[in-house]
């Protein structure tokens, strides 16, 4: 019986190592936390990762296993699961808060955004995509609290500005560091970077993000990162196409303009008061009649866009890809403008062995634009000012019908756009090359050696052909060809090491050095006298005959170290210091080391908060450090002389920068404090104060008679100095919450602004204020930048004429700038714009900047809106100079506001007495009349689209994934401006080309 009994038990034993080790066909499927399907997770063997497959539509795979063999689960945001092989498995994969914390760049490293205590707001790739603008950045404006985006002109080719809690210095550039996939690149590089290409743009606003960066950081850092392929993903193919409409994003100012029957009716009264001869006005209604042409539809006409591009990614085991190519055509809504792009990109990335990486990433953009040009000069178009000069009764066709073409459109002589542009074709030429390779090396656990060497190209050209048919030139035609090319050259090196000291103490440790060397040159030639359109090259040309060239260089070498600790994962502490070189800068003065320390507390972890379920998290965060600004020429520190002017045949050489050999680094301190707090599961607020000073601004300061550098036959009357202090202070606000939340519907809305004020500290020579004359505005200590203009009080009702305040003076009869003196005794009805000028207390910068939005989606169809605001804003309005001089420019069109003159004792007229205006005074001088209040608020963004649902995808084999939408940008300005446009980034208007506003629909789809 004993015997037998064994022998029932070997043939147990020996039975279940047969089905172990029997090789059975695992069919299973792959499901998330919600128990939908998981597409595309990685099902591989743990013995042999080689062997695997990748989960269907359904979250369904097949693969070969042994009876029990562990198999390995995962998926990108989820927790990496084994299980044992069996004919069907079920398998549910939960979130990995560790994976789904948002990641972001801070330096040459990566943290989550719930470990640092750096200041940084990332916006995804699907706040950029479905965007139908040529210019990226655009995207971006009123989705980051503290940033400010501006777009000036309608162009296509346009580039955004961009400032970073306001403008960073009042000499050098206070442009915001780029860098696409850590390599540093220009303004013009990212306008040439396709949308869909973009994974993200995360935004590093305060010290302890930014000060690693260093001398090139003092305006903030905006970061790129572009997408990659994912590991042991299968190749999917994403193509997309979209065509739009652009016309006139804001038209409130035509309204201000007369019709024909408005215009003949004043003039009527002017004929009447003696300004013109009699029958004058009757004589112009009978040759003209009473056509009444709205001269901005003519000239501003809808324009079509078209964009598509097609983009391939995945990975193997071992190597993952990206890799996209794209197209853009748009033409400008002005008659004859245009513009077009195309992008290329690869991003390759692959595992050698455990511990070498590789990557290469490479783009190329070319684009071209051709814009008309504008110029008050006879034969020229000057498109921006006809839209509003041009007579209303006149048209753009003659009596035929025949639209004027070779000939001038009547009333104030310019040429119709699309003449001139066939007889003068500036086209411009940008090509842009990035190529980078890095390497990454981990010797053992936890430490890494990372290599990264790069190049950024700019290969920039113009040609300009000046027809000699063209009436304006009258037989002599010209030809003009500019070439520039940049080349930079960037290589990092960084040494990483993570480590812990029992469980509760965390390090990482960088230590790190950058070379960035870069390189300019210029070419252009001009010939004039070119006789027949046929033989228009260069060597046409039979006179005036010239050619220009400049090289330049600078070069930055730093070395920098960063360490992070945390105790508990609770408080943190971030420490950088960072030495920088610059060749720009005098031998004296080359280095400079910049710092800073960022200290975080995340409170919810303490006892006494820990249970308090309405706060999921709590984090306190303070920052101090410093920057430098070396955004200026690259010769100003050193003497410099050019070509001068000839004696007996002798060629000499005169001064053009006398240097400074102790020009060094503007420097910035920046103080940041800020709470963050995700409360109830769905909403999140966070806010920050901060301080940014800016010490030794580079700016050139006018230099006194008594150093002989105002001499005639100089180039120049001023020195770059370091000199004067200037500040920011403010607050950034960013409230986001999840209003409604289903299982197959959401609505999520966003609301973040930023409230930033100037101030001049200190500027130079002593001086308490300094005025820049032709600008409008000016410096003076313990203030804003402020406009600097004559203030305008009223039209006297007792004379008709018009009155200034004068401006207060000092003990010495100088003018004092700082005061803004309104005080109803001191008026005068003398002009002279030179004696008047004063402070008008209107600041020079906006308050204000922010947006707010909605998302709201219900299974597969999606809203989302996006609004934009600037409020503080005042720019001068120059073009309406002439359109509220109906007298002094007679003949040209003018506001309707122009008919509110004075006419009689008591009247509280716009405009003075036709007596004063007919006798040489203008109804409008440049004084704070032209002075307007430029805030606006407009929907950037209004999109609705379709997105198929996995249900519906997974009764065909052809499509992954299936989109419709259809997007208006710019819908809708709401402003004040008594302008065209309110979006221009200056402290002045005048002949823009307005923006646009877009109607587009588009098309995605996935295989």
């Amino acid at each position: 019986m004993k015997s037998k009994i064994l022998l029932l038990i070997s043939l147990f034993f020996l039975s279940i190592g047969t089905a172990l080790g029997q090789t059975i066909t695992v069919k299973g499927i792959v499901l998330d936390e919600k128990g939908e399907p998981v597409i595309g997770a990685s099902v591989r063997l743990k013995s042999n990762p080689s062997v695997g497959a990748a989960t269907g539509l359904d979250g369904d795979f097949t693969l070969k296993a042994k009876q029990g063999e562990l198999i390995i689960v995962s998926y990108v945001g989820y927790k990496t699961q084994e299980v044992a092989a069996a004919p069907s498995l079920t398998i549910k994969l939960a979130p990995d808060q560790e994976l789904l914390d948002e990641v972001v760049v801070v330096g040459y490293s990566t943290r989550s955004v719930a470990n640092t205590s750096a200041s940084v707001v990332k916006v995804s790739a699907k706040d950029l995509q479905s965007k139908p603008t040529s210019n990226v950045m655009d995207a971006a404006q009123g989705k980051v609290s503290g940033l400010q985006v501006l777009t000036s002109s309608g162009e296509p080719s346009e580039t955004s500005s961009m400032k970073l809690h306001g403008v960073g210095s009042l000499g050098a550039s206070s442009t915001p560091l780029y860098i696409v996939d850590g390599m540093p690149v220009t303004a013009d590089m990212i306008r040439g970077m396709n949308q869909n290409d973009i994974e993200s743009m995360q935004f590093l606003k305060d010290a302890a993000a930014t000060s690693i960066y260093g001398a090139r950081a003092a305006n903030g850092v905006i970061y790129i990162q572009t997408k990659r392929g994912k590991m042991q993903d299968r190749a999917t193919i994403t193509v997309r196409g979209q065509y739009g409409i652009s016309t006139l994003a804001n038209k409130s100012y035509y309204d201000k303009l007369m019709n024909t029957n408005e215009l003949f009716s004043l003039w009527q009264e002017y004929e009447d008061a003696g300004l013109l001869k009699k029958g004058q006005v009757n004589k112009q209604r009978e040759k003209y009649g009473m056509n009444d042409t709205k001269w901005w539809k003519y000239f501003y006409q809808d324009a079509p866009m078209y964009q598509s591009d097609i983009s391939i990614s995945g990975g193997s085991a071992k190597t993952n890809y990206y890799i996209s190519a794209g197209i853009l055509d748009q033409k400008g809504i002005r008659a004859g403008s245009q513009y077009s792009k195309i992008n290329l990109r690869t991003n390759l990335n692959s595992t050698l062995n455990d511990w070498i990486k590789v990557g290469i990433n490479s783009s190329v953009s070319y684009d071209k634009t051709r814009i008309s040009p504008e110029s008050f000069a006879q034969g020229e178009t000057y498109v921006s000012l006809q839209t509003i000069l041009n007579q209303p009764f006149y048209t753009p066709y003659d009596k035929d019908g025949k639209e004027y073409y070779d000939e001038p459109i009547p009333g104030l002589g310019f040429y119709n756009p699309k003449y001139s542009m066939s007889k003068d074709t500036p086209i411009d030429n940008l090509l842009f090359l990035n190529l980078s390779g890095n390497l990454t090396l981990t010797p053992f656990e936890n430490f890494q050696i990372r290599s990264q060497a790069g190049m950024e190209m700019r290969d920039y050209s113009r040609d300009r052909y000046r027809r000699p048919s063209w009436i304006k030139l009258a037989g002599n035609g010209t030809r003009s060809i500019q070439h520039s090319r940049g080349i930079n050259f960037t290589t990092n090196n960084v040494a990483e090491y993570k480590f812990s000291i029992k469980d509760d103490h965390h390090f990482i440790a960088l230590l790190g050095q950058e070379y960035i060397d870069y390189r300019y040159d210029f070419f252009s030639a001009f010939g004039a006298g070119l006789l027949d359109d046929r033989l228009g090259l260069l060597k046409h040309t039979t006179k005036e005959k010239a050619v220009d060239q400049e090289y330049t260089s600078n070069a930055f070498l730093s070395f920098f170290t960063q360490l992070s600790y945390d105790f508990d994962r609770k408080y943190f502490v971030d420490l950088v210091v960072r030495n920088d070189a610059s060749s720009r800068f005098g031998a004296n003065h080359r280095n400079a080391t910049f710092w800073s320390l960022g200290l975080m507390w995340k409170a919810k972890e303490e006892s006494f908060l820990k249970n308090v379920s309405w706060i999921n998290t709590l984090d306190v965060k303070a920052s101090y450090g410093t920057q430098g600004n070396a955004a200026i020429g690259d010769y100003k520190a050193l003497a410099t002389v050019k070509k001068g002017g000839q004696y007996n045949g002798i060629a000499g050489w005169k001064l053009s920068n006398p240097g400074n050999p102790d020009l060094t680094w503007e420097s910035q301190d920046k103080l940041t404090v800020g709470v963050t707090a995700d409360l109830f599961d769905r909403l999140h607020v966070n806010v920050e104060f901060y301080n940014r000073v800016t010490r030794d601004m580079l700016m050139d300061v006018p230099q006194p008679y008594s150093t002989g550098l105002q001499l005639d036959k100089m180039d120049f009357a001023s020195i770059m100095e370091n000199v004067g202090a200037y500040q920011n202070r403010g607050i950034d606000l960013t409230i986001r919450g999840d209003v409604l939340r289903g299982k197959d519907y959401g609505l999520t809305a966003y609301y973040n602004m930023n409230y930033n004020r100037d101030k001049v500290l200190e500027l130079f020579q002593g001086r308490d204020s300094w005025i820049l004359p032709g600008y409008g505005f000016g410096y003076i200590v313990g203030q804003p930048v402020k406009f600097i203009y004559p203030v305008f009080k009223d039209i006297n009702p007792d004379n008709g004429l018009p009155r200034w305040y004068l401006p207060a003076v000092n003990e010495d009869g100088s003018i004092n700038k700082k005061v803004n003196q309104k005080d109803d005794s001191k008026v005068t009805e003398t002009w002279n714009g030179a004696t008047l000028e004063q402070n008008t207390g209107v600041n020079r910068y906006p308050a204000f900047t922010g947006g707010f939005g909605l998302a709201a989606n219900w299974k597969g169809l999606s809203l989302q809106a996006d609004f934009a605001f600037v409020v503080g804003k005042y720019m001068i309005a120059n073009e309406t100079f002439f359109s509220k001089n109906s007298i002094s420019f007679f003949g040209m069109n003018t506001e309707k506001s122009s008919a509110n003159y004075w006419k009689k004792k008591g009247d509280n007229a716009q405009y003075p007495s036709l007596e004063y205006q007919g006798n040489g005074g203008n109804a409008t001088e440049f004084d704070t009349r032209l002075l307007s209040n430029a805030s606006f608020m407009r929907l950037k963004n209004l999109t609705i689209g379709y997105e198929l649902q996995e249900s519906l995808l997974r009764r065909q084999n052809i499509f992954t994934g299936a989109k419709i939408y259809a997007t208006a940008r710019n819908l809708f300005t709401l402003t004040k401006f008594n302008g065209i446009d309110p979006e221009v980034d200056s402290n002045l208007s005048f002949h823009t080309n307005p923006n646009t506003k877009q109607y587009v629909i588009g098309l995605e789809l996935s295989f």
